[in-house]
C-alpha cells in the first residue's frame, strides 16, 4: 500500500506536540506558535488521507488500525486535559486540538468499519430474523 503508515506518521506527529502541553505562562507563546501550526499541519494531512480510505482492502484497514490502536488511549487520556480548559489564551491550541481529536476518531471509527467486512450484515441480522419470521412480510418467502 503506497499510504502505509500515513495515518500513524501524522498522528504521531501532534501526539509529541500534545503530549508536552503544559500551562506554564511564562513558555506559553513560544509553545503555541509552534504547538497551534504543527496540530493543524497533521489534521489537514489526516483529513487529505481519508479520501483514501476507499480504496483500502479490510487486511490494510485492519493494519492500519493494528499501528493505530496503541495511540488511541493516550489521546483520549490527553483528550480529558485539554477539553476542560476555560481560559481565553488557549482558546486557539484547545480548537486546534479537539479538531485533530475528532479527526483521529473519525479515521479510527472508519478503519474499524472497513476491517469488519461483515459489520452491515452483522448490524442488520436482528432486524433480518424479526422480519424473516413475520406473517405480514411473507413475500420473502418466494426468495
Amino acid at each position: 500500500m503506497v499510504y502505509s503508515l500515513t495515518f500513524t506518521t501524522n498522528i504521531l506527529e501532534s501526539l509529541g506536540v500534545l503530549s508536552s502541553f503544559n500551562i506554564a505562562e511564562t513558555i506559553w507563546e513560544k509553545y503555541e506558535k509552534f504547538a497551534i501550526p504543527k496540530i493543524k499541519d497533521s489534521t489537514i494531512k489526516l483529513r487529505g488521507s481519508l479520501y483514501y480510505l476507499k480504496d483500502l482492502s479490510p487486511n490494510e484497514a485492519s493494519k492500519e488500525l493494528n499501528s493505530i490502536s496503541p495511540i488511541i488511549p493516550v489521546l483520549s487520556k490527553l483528550r480529558t486535559v485539554i477539553e476542560p480548559i476555560d481560559n481565553r489564551e488557549f482558546r486557539d491550541f484547545k480548537i486546534a486540538a479537539l479538531d485533530f481529536f475528532e479527526t483521529v476518531d473519525f479515521l479510527y471509527f472508519n478503519l474499524q468499519d472497513i476491517a469488519d467486512v461483515h459489520s452491515s450484515y452483522n448490524l442488520s441480522k436482528p432486524v433480518l430474523a424479526t422480519d424473516w419470521g413475520s406473517n405480514e412480510d411473507e413475500h420473502w418467502n418466494n426468495y
